[in-house]
């Protein structure tokens, strides 16, 4: 893989009422250089994807509290003419210290969609920081399809949405 064309976000986080939220600008895009893979966001706008086989956008939160618990959440919408999501799954993936969780969604059909057409995957997944202090001290996350080769598109990333629960 040509890693010149990997965008690499700014990490930065905002802290809001009872958590963090991470917009696009903030997160590691594969291929995301690539304008005929992705439309990359600037400040805190939407990242959208025009079209990939390798999916994989990866952040993380430095400001977690240890012992804490969190819930994490990827808000996305779909555009009319997307691709590739109905009949594959996404997988979405969190870490912290030595603990790590994922889920395997099908974004159409797992996922929550408002009248705007606005998903959060997933509703519960939830993480508890260890109350052992590491040197990085970071929560990481990701959306990944990576083993189909199939190609996907239209996939709108908003934002990343971290609250202690």
């Amino acid at each position: 893989m040509d890693t010149n064309s990997h965008f690499e976000g700014n990490h930065e986080s905002v802290g809001v009422e009872n958590g963090f939220e991470i917009y696009p600008a903030a997160l590691n895009i594969i291929w995301g250089k690539d304008a005929r893979y992705w439309k990359l966001p600037e400040g805190k706008s939407p990242a959208t994807l025009v079209q990939v086989s390798w999916l994989e956008v990866t952040g993380w939160c430095d400001k977690v509290e240890p012992g804490t618990t969190y819930d994490i959440k990827f808000e996305v919408k779909l555009t009319p003419d997307a691709f590739g999501f109905n009949e594959l799954p996404i997988y979405f993936m969190a870490k912290y210290g030595k603990k790590n969780i994922w889920k395997k969604i099908y974004l159409t059909k797992d996922a929550n969609a408002d009248s705007d057409g606005l998903y959060l995957i997933p509703k519960n997944l939830t993480i508890t920081t260890d109350k052992e202090i590491y040197d990085d001290n970071k929560l990481c996350f990701g959306l990944y399809e990576v083993w189909s080769g199939k190609w996907k598109g239209g996939l709108i990333i908003q934002k990343v949405l971290i609250h202690k629960i």
